[in-house]
């Protein structure tokens, strides 16, 4: 008892050595904590009955009340002349900066809800007028539809400060924020410039499928309040040209710098260099990001603290070549580093380390010792109090996280006893006069080695602090990244140099500038080849349903709480314990799917836009998809479907029905492919035979996974589970007419009810179909060809007879004449577009639950 008492009290006195520590060297680091837990309570708690006033009221008296008892007990121990009692005034200390965060948050959300623009917004898009300013320098993106009726194939993207919309024929104020979407490239327009728009209003779009990103919270973050989507670069007025010139500068900048790097790099490293360089990433096509996700390396989209640093290395060295003095030097640096963030968008990111280079030159130039740990908590709080909803961006967890990482690993012997530290300094000369007797080569060589295992082992400790906040977030196991990362640096380097030199050329003498292209194309081609080439290595990485989140809540409280301790031998062991049983728990419980009663058929239709996936689950192991595409999805993303997949803890497919040749029915099976492992690929005669140029990126994929293809027709049936699957259309010969009319059609029995997929069936296809059978009433069916007009449907709704219609569609699937078409029968019509993703189930007494995941969302995860 009496040992178990002393070890405690041990551990207490170790934990609070520790505390009193880091309030010595890190002050602002309790108190950015303390700042982030305000935002935190006041997101989680302060949503109850009171208003959103009272609630800032609240915390604002708090924060005064604190900050004047914390002022009165310091003036009363000063005139007392006695220590005061630090856990007392840090307490309190503490206490002011959570009233200070949650005071920040809840302001925040009072500008952001105040907006003139969310009271005009309604459910379906409209057409309006709107006037404003241009806030930051345009970017490009593909347009997804410009293979339809000869579209551009641009997309000119900015953000607009509201000042006026049209209503009637009169233009009213009205403040907000609009993200702008315009078809066509526009360069004419930068930052500043006062615009007219026409074009079509929308929501931010809500999460409308199990684990996809509720938009509205992102555009919340990032301070936008609506869409506006304008057809083409006629439709945009310019009304007033900035006449700022800084602001001017940046902007033209900005746009120079793009269209450098599109013209000296090919369309596969293009996009890279704009977004390494000018940190425009909206060019970056989904395949590539894909490749980067896995392999570790996605920070290459996002220009950081790595970027920042390779830019301000460059200056310094440009002004120790032309000699400059400290104070010149350091303004120089100074500015060159300001402007290249201002250029970049100003992105948190950028920001943190903005306020880091600053500092840390800042310190240099007064020849004052600095903490970095210190420097990034003050990032942090300035953060954080600039935009609160920052606390809850993942690219702001992971670039601190990797920061505090390498902080904390690159700095850990200084935490070894004196003892140790003097035995390894006795070893590290030994080392060096044995390297002094051998040749320059060797020496040269062990150096590089050396810094390499040390770049490997840096590496490694981010990816192992990063994985849960990955795995948790993007469902990827990136275990490659730990190389990948170190060769790729030196290459990101020269890359990022020769493309700002590239830009800076450009304005001189292109000739040069071509050079720089030439260097800035081979070294990102490099790049690409190691991403590539490290994606397709066996076990490199790993697709899997994410853990729970208060499991890896867990991990990082246990992590961060390890560092509290007295560092030893016994620390380091218990911390690295803790990680591989964390990770080891973490696989067992993701994978864990989502139960499903016995005998019960769920069908869960997937919100894809206009295009169609149906989940089919007759077990939990035993699990089917029926169709994996949408359109405009040329780059054969399977965002949406894999979320839904992987919500109900799926890894594996038994099989996946692919309807008919159109792409808006198969192009996501590559993305799928790559992201589970499925049995079979079930088709209709001949459909992989066809002369379709959409169909030989889906060929390529199925070889390179190895799945076996069946082709099914009318009359063929098969075992799913313990119900009987049928085929009912289409023949095996070919009938007369398009795809769509040789849809593959499937029926699905369960307690006396059916279920009815039909792909895009059209005539003369529905009349071999109604000469089928009919199926018993009251079943569930999916509408043919997304419920368009264009199509007999009513014919297919009266020989089914069901109980349930799903339209998976989009905005047409929304009109008036679709639904009464589709309610022939009396059936209940639900449409994707406006409820999300619909699941129906069908249990083994026949009862049929039907929900709507954007108005009655069903459980998910490993919990669930």
């Amino acid at each position: 008892m009496l040992g178990a008492q002393n070890s405690r009290r041990t551990g207490i006195r170790w934990i609070t050595q520790s505390m009193d520590l880091l309030w010595l060297r890190s002050p602002l680091a309790p108190v950015a904590a303390a700042c982030i837990t305000g935002v935190l309570i006041d997101a989680l708690v302060c949503c109850g009955p009171l208003s959103s006033e009272l609630w800032f009221i609240a915390w604002a008296v708090l924060g005064i009340g604190l900050g004047l008892g914390l002022g009165f007990r310091l003036g009363i121990v000063r005139s007392v002349d006695r220590p005061p009692a630090n856990w007392l005034t840090r307490a309190m200390l503490g206490l002011l900066f959570v009233a200070v965060g949650g005071t920040a948050q809840r302001l925040s959300d009072l500008r952001y809800d105040s907006a003139a623009i969310l009271s005009l917004l309604s459910n379906t898009p409209q057409p309006v007028v709107v006037e404003g300013i241009i806030e930051q320098p345009n970017s490009l993106r593909r347009n997804a539809f410009s293979h339809r009726h000869g579209r551009d194939p641009w997309q000119t993207l900015v953000r607009l400060k509201l000042n006026q919309i049209r209503v009637g024929q009169h233009f009213q104020a009205c403040d907000g924020h609009l993200r702008v979407a315009i078809n066509g490239r526009n360069d004419q327009i930068a930052t500043g410039d006062s615009v007219r728009l026409f074009g079509t209003l929308s929501r931010p779009g809500a999460a409308s499928n199990p684990g996809t990103v509720d938009l509205r919270k992102v555009d919340r973050r990032r301070n936008i309040h609506a869409q506006l989507d304008v057809a083409s670069i006629d439709h945009v007025q310019l009304l007033h040209r900035e006449q700022a010139f800084l602001r001017r500068m940046v902007a033209m900048l900005a746009t120079h710098g793009r269209n450098q790097l599109l013209l000296a790099n090919g369309p596969q490293t293009g996009p890279l260099a704009v977004a390494l360089v000018v940190g425009q990433r909206d060019l970056v096509d989904n395949a590539t990001r894909d490749l980067l996700m896995v392999t570790g390396t996605a920070h290459l989209l996002s220009v950081s603290g790595l970027h920042l640093a390779i830019v301000v290395l460059l200056t310094h060295w440009i002004t120790i070549v032309l000699r400059l003095p400290a104070t010149p030097k350091l303004l120089t640096v100074l500015m060159v580093c300001l402007l290249y963030t201002a250029i970049t968008g100003a992105r948190p990111p950028v920001l943190r380390a903005a306020v880091l280079v600053v500092f840390l030159l800042l310190a240099n130039w007064m020849r004052r010792p600095i903490q970095p740990l210190n420097t990034l908590s003050l990032a942090a709080i300035l953060l954080t109090l600039f935009n609160p909803e920052l606390v809850f961006s993942v690219g702001v967890h992971l670039s601190f996280l990797a920061v505090t990482t390498l902080l904390i690993c690159g700095q850990r012997e200084s935490a070894q006893t004196t003892a140790v530290q003097q035995k390894l300094e006795r070893e590290r000369q030994l080392a060096a006069l044995v390297d002094a007797e051998q040749s320059r080569l060797r020496r040269v060589t062990g150096a590089l080695f050396g810094r390499f295992i040390k770049l490997i082992w840096l590496s490694g400790c981010v990816s192992v602090i990063s994985l849960p906040m990955v795995w948790y977030h993007f469902h990827v196991i990136p275990l490659i990244s730990v190389v990948s990362n170190v060769l790729l640096a030196p290459l990101l380097f020269v890359a990022l140099a020769s493309g700002l030199a590239l830009i800076i050329a450009g304005w001189v003498w292109w000739p040069l500038a071509t050079c720089f292209g030439f260097t800035c194309h081979a070294s990102l081609s490099t790049i690409r080849w190691i991403v590539e080439t490290s994606a397709q290595i066996p076990c490199s990485h790993f697709w899997l349903p994410s853990p729970p989140g208060w499991w890896v809540a867990g991990f990082y409280v246990i992590v961060a709480g390890s560092f509290l301790l007295r560092a030893s031998y016994l620390t380091s062991t218990l911390r690295y314990a803790w990680i591989v049983s964390w990770v080891t728990s973490a696989v067992l419980l993701a994978i864990q799917p989502t139960p499903l009663d016995k005998g019960t058929l769920e069908a869960t239709f997937v919100d894809v836009g206009h295009g169609t996936s149906v989940v089919i689950r007759l077990s939990p192991n035993d699990v089917w998809l029926y169709d994996c595409g949408r359109l405009g999805n040329d780059h054969h993303s399977s965002r949406g479907i894999d979320s839904t997949l992987w919500s109900l803890g799926v890894t594996h497919l038994r099989g996946v029905f692919l309807s008919h040749a159109d792409a808006d029915h198969f192009n996501a099976l590559p993305g799928l492919l790559r992201r589970f492992t499925i049995d079979e690929i079930l088709t209709p005669p001949g459909m992989l035979q066809e002369d379709e140029p959409a169909l030989e990126a889906i060929t390529q994929a199925i070889d390179r996974a190895e799945v076996p293809v069946r082709e099914l027709s009318a009359g063929m049936s098969m075992r799913c589970g313990d119900k009987r699957l049928d085929i009912l259309h289409p023949p095996a010969e070919r009938i007369a007419g398009s795809d769509n009319a040789n849809s593959l059609v499937i029926r699905m029995d369960a307690a006396g009810r059916s279920l009815i997929l039909p792909g895009d069936l059209e005539e003369p296809g529905i009349a071999y179909l109604i000469n089928q059978p009919r199926p018993a009433v009251g079943g569930l069916l999916m509408a043919p060809h997304h419920g368009s007009l264009t199509v007999d449907a009513r014919a297919v709704v009266h020989w089914a007879r069901p109980r349930e219609t799903v339209v998976s569609g989009g905005r047409r699937s929304r009109r008036p004449e679709v639904i009464e078409m589709l309610r022939t029968t009396g059936s209940n019509v639900h449409l994707t577009i406006t409820s999300g993703a619909i699941r129906i189930r069908i249990d083994h007494r026949g009862n049929m639950e039907t929900r709507y995941w954007l108005n009655s969302p069903w459980r998910t995860g490993p919990s669930r």
